[in-house]
């Protein structure tokens, strides 16, 4: 159930479909979850700046039941840096991004929660 959303100023013009499959895949990837399962939202044209600038910059959220600490967070944040300043030209140093690892209770889907999903 990941969930990743990226707040831009980026123009939506640049937020193509193989950018949001592209996430999709690295996403599941990077988490070892299945796709099917993974959310990428990409939401352009913010009003924003970083640094006292209007230059291309973002916000990242990154939401998962697990997959998340100290040291997977690490690995994480280099691939998502990479890849979104490679796809969207926004660079390492105009990004945050926030990891939320998610309780089983807390999350939604199909009528019910993950906890009574997976039992735990």
């Amino acid at each position: 159930m990941p969930v990743l959303e990226v707040f831009t100023n980026v123009p939506k013009e640049k937020v193509t479909p193989e950018v949001l499959t592209g996430l999709s895949k690295l996403l599941s990837e990077m988490l070892g979850k299945s796709e099917q399962y993974c959310m990428v939202r990409i939401i352009p044209d913010q009003l924003m700046s970083f640094g006292g600038t209007t230059e291309p910059c973002g916000a990242v959220r990154l939401a998962s039941i697990g997959k998340l600490g100290v040291e997977e967070n690490k690995s994480h944040a280099a691939k998502l840096y990479a890849h979104l300043e490679q796809t969207l030209g926004i660079p390492s140093d105009r990004m945050y991004i926030n990891f939320h690892d998610l309780e089983t209770s807390n999350v939604g889907y199909k009528g019910t929660t993950f906890h009574a999903i997976l039992g735990r």
